[in-house]
C-alpha cells in the first residue's frame, strides 16, 4: 500500500470511526453495532470500496427494492446485494481522493442505518450463529467468522500450508503442462492473425493457460514454475509467429504446413517475405504478448500470495 492510498485509507477509518489494517489493506471495526470491512474488490481500483457485513434478520434477505432504497440513501453507493448471510455495499469510484473519506463516511452512515431499521443482526458467514463476530483475513478474503469457525480455519490453513511446503513441484511435468497450455496462445495469434489483428489478448490467453498448465501438471506454482512458463510463452510466440507466416506461404506456393514452416528462414534470405514486415511483426506481437502477459503474471503471483494469508484484522498475526 503506497503512501497515497494509506493516507486515504487512515482519513477513512478516521471520518468513519473504524481503524485500518495495513497488512490486510482494509478499512474495519464496529460502527453501531454493526461489524464492517470496507476493502477494494479490485486492487487496481482502490478508491473504489465494497463495504462487507455478515448479517442475518427475521424477516428474510435484502429485497431488490431495498437494495434500491439503500443505494439511494447515499450517492457514493452503486449497488447493494445479498449473497447468503453476506451484504455488500459497492462504492462508485472516488475520483477526488479529497473528498473520498466524506464519501464513504456517508456511505458507511448510510449502511448502518438502513441494518438498524430493517433490524438485521450479526452473524458468522460460515455457520450463522448469530453475535460477536472476528472481523479476519481468510485466504486473502475479508470476512467475519466466529471465534470457533475462525479457529478451526486457522488450524486447517496451518496443516494445509505445512502439507504444501512438504510437496514438491514436478518441473518436467510442470514444463509440460505449460507447453500444453500456451499452444492455445499459439491459436489465439494464428486466429487473430487471420483476422487482421495483433492484440494484447493472445498474450493474456498464453499466460493464464501456461501458467495453470503448470500448475495442473507440476503441482502447484512456484516463482521456478513462472519462469518457465514465462520462457514456454517467449519461445511459442515466436514459434506460433512462424507458423503464422508458413500459413501464407502455403496458399501462395502451394507447399504444405511444415515444409512452408521449415522454408522460413530461407523465404527470409531470399527476399521471399520481406524482413521488415516480418521482424517488426515479430517485435509487435512481443510487444502485445508482453503487455498482456505481465499483468497477469503478476495477477497470478499477488493471488498465490493472497490464498496463503489468513489473520485476524489488527493481530499483526498472519498465517501463511
Amino acid at each position: 500500500m503506497n503512501n497515497r492510498i494509506r493516507q486515504s485509507y487512515e482519513g477513512a477509518a478516521a471520518a468513519t470511526g473504524l481503524q485500518l489494517d495495513e497488512a490486510g489493506g482494509v478499512v474495519y471495526g464496529n460502527r453501531g453495532g454493526y461489524e464492517m470491512i470496507l476493502y477494494p474488490a479490485n486492487a487496481n481500483y482502490p478508491y473504489m470500496l465494497t463495504i462487507e457485513v455478515s448479517v442475518q434478520r427475521q424477516a428474510g434477505p435484502l429485497t431488490k427494492d431495498e437494495a434500491k432504497s439503500l443505494r439511494r440513501a447515499a450517492k457514493p453507493i452503486a449497488r447493494a446485494a445479498q449473497n447468503g448471510r453476506v451484504v455488500r455495499v459497492q462504492l462508485k469510484n472516488q475520483a477526488n481522493p479529497r473528498k473520498f473519506a466524506e464519501n464513504v463516511a456517508a456511505a458507511v452512515t448510510a449502511l448502518e442505518t438502513f441494518l438498524h431499521e430493517q433490524g438485521f443482526f450479526n452473524v458468522c458467514r460460515a455457520c450463522g450463529k448469530p453475535g460477536p463476530a472476528v472481523s479476519c483475513i481468510v485466504s486473502g478474503a475479508p470476512m467475519h467468522l466466529c471465534e470457533d469457525c475462525y479457529r478451526q480455519i486457522e488450524q486447517n490453513k496451518t496443516l494445509e500450508q505445512a502439507h504444501k511446503e512438504q510437496k514438491k513441484d514436478n518441473v518436467a511435468a510442470g514444463a509440460v503442462g505449460a507447453f500444453a497450455g500456451s499452444l492455445a496462445g499459439v491459436v489465439c495469434i494464428i486466429l487473430l492473425s487471420r483476422l487482421g489483428y495483433v492484440a494484447a489478448l493472445s498474450g493474456v490467453i498464453m499466460a493464464v493457460c501456461a501458467l495453470k498448465g503448470y500448475e495442473l501438471l507440476g503441482g502447484k506454482l512456484t516463482k521456478k514454475g513462472i519462469v518457465i512458463s514465462i520462457a514456454v510463452m517467449v519461445v511459442m510466440t515466436y514459434l506460433g509467429d512462424r507458423a503464422d507466416w508458413a500459413i501464407v506461404a502455403m496458399s501462395s506456393l502451394g507447399l504444405d504446413f511444415f515444409n512452408a514452416f521449415r522454408l522460413i528462414p530461407d523465404f527470409l534470405s531470399e527476399g521471399m517475405i520481406d524482413a521488415g514486415s516480418y521482424w517488426g511483426n515479430l517485435a509487435l506481437l512481443y510487444v502485445f504478448v508482453l503487455l498482456g502477459a505481465v499483468p497477469t503474471v503478476m495477477n497470478a503471483v499477488r493471488a498465490k500470495r493472497a490464498e496463503n494469508l489468513t489473520f485476524r484484522l489488527g493481530s499483526g498475526a498472519v498465517t501463511r
